[in-house]
């Protein structure tokens, strides 16, 4: 039975088998690898932006949730024959004499060797979308480095090209149907605009804002027949007291003249009591009282006149305000059907402005989009012609052929061990004899030593 210090005792008495079977392990697997096929891996990428395309069509670039289906989507597009076939053209690559005669061979020449070398091509094509990222990294491989980089680049460019296409293709379609849209939609805003200007000629009415005025005009004549009928029913009352009216009485020359017979009165009165009813001087004033009198009726009668004439025109400028009253009525009544026509007329003339806009707005955008130069992706890498091979992985093999080398080495040493054990240290001794050990004497010097081949016991 081996204890842990013989163990470790005969791995270092060993260790030339050891490092032999290392060696061996390790010159094997660089062999390996040196036969084996290197491959090489290109990458490019592709970044998805909210750019040109928001750009032309004002749409809002796609929130965060759809990213990761955007990518995975163009991703499957990338990975699509027509792509590859694309690349294949692009690059010529079907010119290559071995190309054309693989196709011969494997297809008898039928089918298209475009499509026939991309799906060949597909094999090493990979495709990684960002799991967060709007980046889509594009990898090809090969045992061409310059081949590998070559394509990787080939399928970022005929993808872009392709997606331009898918971009502008359908907006150019759009655009010619758009196209026929707009005239149609032009000649039925004319005809609209025709049937408005014709009405509008033959009813006098420009606009619908005639029946604001209209209205407003009703309005001033109502508030000055009010004014009008007041002021009739004022010079009416006044008219009605004739000669004891108010107006008549309170006149400046009426009140004058009562004044002087007033006086006139007295001063006959006086002469009468002192001269008696037959003197001169009393005929005389009581002349001069007479003609006071038929004065005042004179003046009394024209005051009177003039309160009967201001009463009358009032009531003719109220007739006159009703007059036109009504007839601002009719005029409002009449014209209230050619208002509603004029309506229906300008409605229809702005639906038909508003889809002229709308089409012809619509036919700008896909104008544009038809005529960009670049769609919402561009290329962010461009692979280059790797230095190294992505297989086989040389430190990785010469790694495992060490560690597989030191396994096989220790279970060489310890199998040899089990089938010749021998006694290598004191404790072995002790355990293999079942006697204590007295003493031990070191022969790493001695000639012994030299015989054992240069092992130790101890």
């Amino acid at each position: 039975m081996l204890i842990p210090a013989d163990l470790i005792a005969s791995l270092k008495a060993r260790w030339r088998i050891e490092l032999a079977i290392i060696l061996l392990i390790v010159v094997l697997v660089a062999l390996w690898t040196a036969v084996t096929p290197k491959t090489y891996v290109a990458q490019s990428s592709l970044l998805f932006d909210g750019g040109p395309a928001q750009s032309v069509t004002d749409e809002a670039a796609p929130q965060q949730d759809g990213v990761a289906a955007l990518v995975a989507t163009q991703a499957d597009v990338l990975q699509s024959e027509a792509i590859a076939a694309a690349v294949v053209r692009d690059l010529k690559l079907a010119a290559n004499p071995q190309v054309a005669d693989q196709w011969r061979a494997r297809t008898g020449g039928t089918g298209d060797v475009n499509a026939w070398y991309g799906r060949q091509l597909l094999g090493g094509l990979e495709v990684i979308p960002g799991r967060t990222s709007r980046v889509l990294a594009i990898r090809f491989k090969s045992a061409d480095p310059q081949f590998s980089a070559q394509v990787a680049n080939g399928f970022a460019t005929s993808y872009l090209d392709a997606r331009l296409q898918l971009q502008t293709d359908p907006a150019r379609t759009y655009s010619r149907w758009f196209e026929d849209r707009t005239r149609e939609v032009r000649t039925a805003l004319e005809q609209a605009q025709g049937r408005l200007t014709a009405f509008q000629r033959r009813t006098g009415i420009v606009d619908t804002t005639t029946n604001n005025t209209d209205a407003a005009r009703l309005t001033e004549l109502s508030g000055q027949l009010t004014a009008a009928e007041a002021a009739a029913a004022d010079a009416g009352a006044r008219a009605g007291g004739g000669s004891t009216g108010l107006d008549v009485q309170s006149a400046g020359v009426v009140q004058g003249l009562r004044t002087q017979i007033s006086a006139k009165t007295a001063e006959v009165a006086q002469l009468s009591a002192d001269l008696g009813p037959n003197h001169p001087q009393r005929q005389a004033a009581e002349a001069e009282l007479s003609a006071l009198r038929r004065r005042l009726a004179v003046e009394t009668g024209t005051s009177t006149n003039a309160v009967r004439v201001a009463s009358g025109a009032a009531s003719s400028k109220e007739s006159q305000m009703r007059a036109l009253l009504n007839q601002q009525r009719g005029k409002m009544l009449s014209l209230a059907g050619d208002r509603a026509e004029l309506d229906v007329l300008q409605r229809d003339v702005d639906s038909a402005r508003a889809a002229y806009d709308t089409v012809t707005q619509r036919l700008g955008t896909m104008r544009l989009q038809s005529e960009a130069p670049s769609t919402n992706v561009v290329q962010l890498d461009v692979a280059q012609p790797p230095m190294f091979p992505s297989s086989p992985n040389v430190p990785m093999r010469l790694a495992l052929g060490l560690v597989l080398g030191g396994m096989l080495a220790a279970g060489t040493a310890l199998a040899l061990e089990l089938w010749r054990p021998r006694v290598r240290t004191s404790s072995g001794a002790a355990t293999a004899m079942g006697v204590p050990v007295l003493g031990s004497v070191s022969f790493s010097q001695s000639r012994v030593a030299s015989l054992l081949g240069g092992r130790q016991t101890s």
